[in-house]
Order: structure tokens, then C-alpha cells, then sequence
């Protein structure tokens, strides 16, 4: 019998910024979903990180998800200059 995943939606607002945040959680693994729209929502940031357990799931995804929106906002701070 295949079971579908638990699932959890979070939206974040942080100042000018909204992130959404999905988990699903597996029985023997967790997959964390980061998202945005970026730069007067042209662009969609994304990264997903699967782990066995929760915290690392989350840790994991925010930080690519920030490395990823860090690169962007170089590139667009180049472009501006």
C-alpha cells in the first residue's frame, strides 16, 4: 500500500519578501520545498532538500535557498552599476 506524504505549507514575510515553504513529510524522510519570486517577480528562486530527518532537511534547504538568492542579488546589483 503506497501512503502519501503528511504536508505542510508555510508562507514567510519577511519585510518586501515572501517565501513559501513546503514539507512533506515521508515516513522515513522529509523533502523541504523553499520558493520565492524575485526582482519584481520575474524570477522564481527555488531549492529543495530531501534528508532522513526533519532539522537537517530544513537546515539544508534555507541554506541553498540563500546561497542561491545571494548569487541573484550580485547579478542584479552588477546590472545596476
Amino acid at each position: 500500500m503506497v501512503r502519501t506524504p503528511q504536508y505542510r505549507f508555510i508562507r514567510l514575510i519577511t519585510g518586501s519578501e515572501i517565501m513559501d515553504v513546503d514539507i512533506f513529510f515521508y515516513t522515513n524522510k522529509t523533502t523541504v520545498v523553499v520558493s520565492m519570486l524575485y526582482y519584481k517577480q520575474e524570477h522564481i528562486i527555488m531549492s529543495s532538500h530531501t534528508a532522513p530527518d526533519r532539522k537537517t532537511a530544513l537546515k539544508q534547504a534555507f541554506h541553498t535557498f540563500y546561497e542561491t538568492k545571494f548569487i541573484y542579488d550580485q547579478k542584479q546589483l552588477s546590472k545596476i552599476n
